[in-house]
């Protein structure tokens, strides 16, 4: 059975950037528009990775991670954003990386390779 991974972010066009990154890999892949989109797929499916925006218009990308974490248990993120100055990744234990737009194709697809390992 292939990896699961959901992505996360309310751009659609970074939706499909990531979708082609991916395309190949060999991991299944859903996606979510909107925080409240990604909340409830987590709370009915199982993910191996979530890869999530920090920011969406009805909620924060670290809130996503918090859900995801109490219904994995030992949880992988990795997280996006426009401004790593957002961010404190030592405050949020489930994160396996975090990339600052725009994506560097190679690392990230690297950063979710070895999150999967």
């Amino acid at each position: 059975m292939p990896k699961q991974i959901l992505i996360a972010d309310d751009d659609p066009v970074l939706l499909s950037i990531y979708t082609r990154m991916l395309a190949g890999t060999g991991y299944a892949v859903s996606l979510a528009s909107s925080f409240a989109e990604a909340a409830a797929l987590i709370n009915s499916n199982t993910y191996d990775l979530l890869v999530t925006d920090l920011v969406f218009p009805d909620g924060m990308g670290t809130d996503l991670i918090t859900i995801f974490e109490r219904k994995q248990g030992c949880a992988k993120c990795i997280l996006v954003t426009g401004s790593a100055s957002e961010l404190d990744p030592d405050k949020i234990p489930a994160l396996a990386a975090y990339f600052e737009k725009p994506l560097d194709a190679d690392a990230f697809t690297a950063a979710v390779t070895k999150a999967l390992a």
